[in-house]
């Protein structure tokens, strides 16, 4: 059993004696120690057989803190960003991963870099990478308590060995894995619908069992938008809607947006047959969507977790529609623009007043994150909200996305707001493993 230095007020602060053993975690390790009283005022600090026994780097500072619901002191701030890297390759969104951990660094947090190759199960350590100085260094930790999921695409999520990695943190006691999956859009919907002061917001949105499901709704509100229920930045989007000649348009989301063809009824169930072979779908009501120059536009809203576990929002902004394009994701040529510009040029009745609907979108912004994640029932620490106006001025909710991409260039606004995009879950992160909110967390 290794040695913990406490001085007289620590110990008397947290109640322990001179010669009594105390717990000691660092990520999910526990190890315990003997408290020895010493008179220099300072930080305290673990003898090196301590730190061995945890896993813990030798030449890496560490804080330590006492959790009174743990019964332990706790080593860290630690904090692990779950990857994937292919074999003999880098980590995927290695640029985002740099920026993050130097942040990271900054707010006193090790933010350990790994991928499902990395873990060793029965010591429960992983050998990741930090940043030191601009280069990835090669540690091993204990596996973190607190584990933030960067996996970057749906693709890489499914693999089985990434399935597998998930399922054994999940296992293991105590452990938080947050924002642990993606969210389909009809999961989402069904989640949202439960909850009455939701409901106005959602279109009116159906699972496409087949082709002919989609006859009401189109009956119904003219324009009808079909999106992949696993689909991310706008890509494999449909628009059906009434031809003036007769018949049904069609239109993917990477046309222009012209009349074009008349298809038959025929014709369009067997192009949606053929899209419900390969994935599901669900169909959601087309709106009348106020414009910015003739073109539409929806708004970004950025939900994250702070440095105390509360919900806000970090970043605000429109994405325009370029030319003849009716979706408006940024990876397919949409333009973004700062929320008070945004509302400021959207074509909105004079009556509906901006300074309401941005104190909607506020409100919401804050309250749909704790909606959605107590009926998930998952561990979340951000969301990307996806709302949009119409052209009576009522906000709607698009769909949410649980692995929202950050950009971090400056076209989505202020460049505080980026880099705090990138501070925030690290903080809640920190958070999580048992250390106070440094404050530095706050928008400003």
């Amino acid at each position: 059993m290794g040695t913990i230095y406490l001085t007289a007020h620590q110990a008397g602060t947290i109640g322990v004696e001179a010669g009594k053993a105390v717990l000691i975690r660092a990520g999910v390790l526990s190890r315990q120690a003997t408290v020895r009283i010493v008179s220099a005022e300072g930080q305290s600090q673990l003898a090196p057989g301590v730190l061995s026994g945890l896993h813990w780097p030798a030449d890496l500072p560490y804080q330590l803190t006492y959790s009174k619901e743990e019964q332990a002191f706790v080593a860290g701030p630690l904090l692990g960003i779950f990857s994937y890297r292919y074999p003999n390759k880098s980590y995927l969104w290695s640029s985002h991963l740099k920026e993050t951990q130097r942040y990271a660094r900054d707010m006193g947090v090790i933010a350990v870099v790994f991928s499902p190759q990395d873990i060793d199960w029965e010591e429960r350590t992983v050998t990741g990478v930090i940043l030191v100085g601009d280069e990835w260094r090669k540690k091993t930790f204990p596996v973190p308590r607190v584990v933030y999921n960067r996996i970057p695409s749906r693709k890489v999520e499914n693999l089985p060995e990434v399935i597998e990695c998930k399922n054994r943190l999940f296992e293991i006691p105590g452990l938080i894995l947050f924002n642990p999956r993606y969210l389909d859009k009809w999961e989402t919907h069904r989640l949202l619908q439960q909850h009455a002061a939701v409901r106005s917001l959602l279109p009116e949105t159906r699972l496409l069992q087949k082709a002919e499901d989609i006859w009401p709704l189109l009956k119904e509100h003219r324009v009808v938008y079909i999106k992949p229920i696993h689909g991310t930045q706008g890509y494999g989007i449909y628009r059906i809607g009434l031809h003036p000649s007769g018949g049904y348009s069609w239109i993917n989301c990477q046309s222009a947006v012209t009349l074009g063809l008349a298809y038959t009824r025929n014709a369009i169930e067997a192009k949606i047959k053929g899209l419900l072979e390969r994935t599901a779908f669900v169909a959601q009501q087309g709106l009348r969507l106020a414009l910015i120059d003739g073109a539409p536009f929806d708004i970004r809203l950025l939900a994250q977790k702070d440095g105390r576990g509360k919900w806000g929002i970090t970043k605000a902004f429109g994405r325009i529609a370029p030319p003849g394009k009716f979706t408006s994701n940024l990876s397919q040529g949409g333009k973004a623009m700062g929320i008070l510009n945004t509302l400021k040029a959207a074509s909105l009745p004079s009556k509906r007043k901006r300074s309401t609907i941005l104190r909607e979108l506020q409100r919401w912004g804050g309250a749909l994150p704790r909606i959605l994640e107590e009926s998930a029932g998952l561990t979340l620490g951000e969301l990307g909200l996806d709302m949009a106006i119409d052209r009576s001025g009522k906000v709607w909710l698009l769909e949410i996305n649980a692995k929202p991409f950050k950009r971090l260039d400056e076209g989505e606004g202020d460049p505080r707001l980026v880099r705090l995009s990138l501070e925030r879950p690290i903080a809640y992160g920190r958070f999580l493993d048992g250390f106070e909110d440094g404050g530095r967390d706050s928008a400003p």
